[in-house]
């Protein structure tokens, strides 16, 4: 599934007198980081690229320091500024959109994870954040 697919399945919805359609297949699970793991990883020489898919006035408002930026949007227009070598870790408000994005770039060859509870736990277990416009 792509990242703005829907599934009309899921939402219970079918067409009347249509015959039952065969299940999809199951999608893979996003591996997931908490905050306190990826503080950790912070320390290391090695730690992942944050990408941060919220909007703008989101990010605006609050990031964690050294994030980049890209709209979940425009991620999927926007691949080749992201470092296919690289290991990733998408952020977002509370980790929903995170997991998605997270799961779009698995499925385009990216090695990337989840933040599990987004800023909001990244903040409450101590996690550095920045406001403002960057100069």
């Amino acid at each position: 599934m792509g990242l703005f697919d829907s599934n009309p399945q899921a939402a219970g919805e079918s067409t009347p007198g249509a015959p039952a359609a065969a299940q999809p297949p199951e999608e893979a699970r996003v591996p997931e980081v908490t905050a306190g793991e990826l503080l950790l990883e912070q320390c290391d020489s090695c730690a992942p690229v944050l990408l941060d898919c919220r909007e703008d006035y989101e990010w605006q408002q609050l990031r964690i320091p050294g994030s980049i930026h890209i709209p979940m949007r425009q991620i999927p227009r926007r691949l080749g500024e992201i470092d296919e070598h690289a290991e990733i870790v998408v952020v977002c408000a509370r980790g929903e959109r995170s997991y998605r994005v997270a799961g779009y770039l698995i499925e385009n060859g990216f090695c990337a994870r989840s933040l599990r509870g987004g800023l909001v736990e990244w903040q409450a277990r101590g996690g550095p954040v920045e406001n403002g416009h960057r100069q």
